[in-house]
């Protein structure tokens, strides 16, 4: 026969999982800035899993479990792909793959070309932006004033690619915002915490009368 404390056990312990899945589980957010790309023509798509408010210029990532204080991963098959026309070509940017390191404050990812002048762009797993400043807003780390990083940099160069070219397609980034790990964890976790601290409360009591 199952006893009271145990199952209070268990709704405790059940409790404590949802509370760690609620502080983790979390998205991040790539503000690209809308207005500068409606002027230089460029058109954003989300990637995967990933959603993007047209209006705003906010794209929405999923962060995969196992994220730290100084590191965030995001899935691998998403992230967003920008198209534009450069020199009266059609032309196709995506952005994949993405994590961030807080030490470095570097966006890090796959970059693909797709188009004339682009499509030699084959970049993987490596730095694709670096963020000059950082701010804690609410339960997040927000990077901005991002520029190319020196490895996409003397890669772009290293293939023939005129880094000013794409001046337009990498100052879309404006900012990413990281939550931090210690969120604050659901209610409904709070609850199940709480019921389950009463059902010990109560085989507590039991066992002494």
């Amino acid at each position: 026969m199952i006893s009271i404390k145990q199952i209070s056990r268990t709704v405790l312990a059940l409790a404590a999982t949802l509370a760690v899945g609620s502080a983790m589980a979390a998205n991040a957010t790539v503000s690209l800035d809308a207005p500068l790309m409606t002027a230089n023509g460029v058109t954003a798509t989300a990637i995967g899993n990933d959603t993007y408010n047209g209006s705003t210029g906010v794209l929405t990532a999923p962060i995969s479990a196992g994220q730290t204080a100084t590191f965030a991963d995001f899935g691998n098959a998403d992230g967003f792909s920008l198209a534009f026309n450069l020199l009266g070509f059609d032309q196709n940017i995506a952005f994949s793959n993405f994590s961030f390191d807080g030490l470095t404050r570097t966006l890090s990812g796959n970059l693909k070309g797709d188009g004339i002048l682009v499509s030699k762009i084959d970049y993987l797993n490596g730095g694709l932006l670096t963020a000059g400043t950082s701010s804690v807003v609410g339960n997040d780390i927000v990077y901005s004033n991002f520029t190319v990083s020196t490895q996409l940099s003397d890669y772009l160069t290293s293939i023939k690619v005129d880094t000013k070219q794409l001046a337009a397609v990498t100052a879309v980034v404006k900012s990413v915002s990281i939550p931090s790990v210690s969120a604050v964890p659901e209610p409904s976790a709070y609850a199940l915490m709480g019921l389950g601290l009463v059902g010990i409360a109560l085989a507590t009591r039991k066992r002494r009368a």
